[in-house]
């Protein structure tokens, strides 16, 4: 599958005229919960030639594509990316660190990761990641059986914040390795490596029920998160952003 994935990211970049500067597996692939039905979701960053970025009227600066073979493709201009990175995006901090890289320019990807100590945002991501498990919980998790894409992606949220709350950085992206490196008890971990296992031979909408202690304990940190939220303040402003420009400058030069 990746060299139809670089096939299709070559396609892109003849069809719109740039250059890719990086691309990654996202969503579930990346964080180990896909099933084999799950599609290939492909992000990527690139930049134009130096005209695209000279015009009064700003281009569209995303790109998205779907082939038949079940990859999606969405990437982001470079000044796009830059300001979301300014920003601590956490979709982007996530695609910096995917376990899966299908391309990568070293000397990018370099000054991205020697730069995002400057601009990350714990406090902005942890509200992210609490957003995330509310709403898998309000959408999808009001029944007695669960879709069990919908309940590790809400659990993940909140394993989530915990990292952030106890290390102030980005946690692992693979699922796997949050859980090992957070979830203490035993029996629980052990509960959650199950339900993993069985995610990963089921269909991509089974719904299942999950085990009554696992609920219990997630909903517990859930509840926990919900008043603790309420002292983070997630504001962190950078005024001087030279070393953005000039990461803009050189791949726009050397595009």
């Amino acid at each position: 599958m990746k060299q139809n994935i670089l096939s299709h990211l070559k396609d892109v970049e003849q069809q719109y005229d740039i250059k890719v500067l990086y691309a990654v597996e996202s969503g579930s692939r990346a964080w180990g919960f896909h099933s084999e039905e799950s599609d290939w979701d492909v992000r990527f960053i690139y930049v134009h030639k130096l005209d695209w970025y000279l015009k009064v009227n700003a281009g569209r600066d995303v790109i998205e594509e779907m082939y038949d073979d079940n990859v999606d493709l969405v990437g982001w201009d470079l000044r796009k990316t830059l300001q979301l990175f300014r920003k601590s995006n956490p979709s982007l901090m996530e695609w910096l660190h995917s376990p899966i890289i299908y391309y990568a320019d070293d000397d990018f990807l370099s000054q991205m990761l020697t730069l995002e100590p400057r601009y990350f945002n714990a406090a902005k991501m942890m509200y992210h990641y609490e957003n995330l498990y509310i709403k898998h919980d309000k959408r999808y998790l009001q029944n007695t059986a669960y879709p069990l894409k919908r309940f590790l992606y809400y659990l993940r949220g909140i394993l989530a914040c915990r990292w952030l709350e106890e290390y102030g950085t980005l946690p692992p992206v693979l699922f796997a390795e949050l859980v090992n490196a957070i979830v203490v008890e035993e029996n629980i971990c052990y509960k959650i490596n199950e339900l993993l296992a069985l995610k990963k031979k089921s269909k991509e909408n089974d719904q299942k029920e999950v085990d009554t202690e696992l609920v219990e304990y997630a909903k517990r940190w859930a509840d926990y998160y919900e008043q603790k939220m309420k002292s983070f303040y997630p504001e962190k402003n950078i005024n001087n952003i030279g070393d953005l420009d000039n990461i803009l400058r050189e791949f726009i030069i050397n595009s």
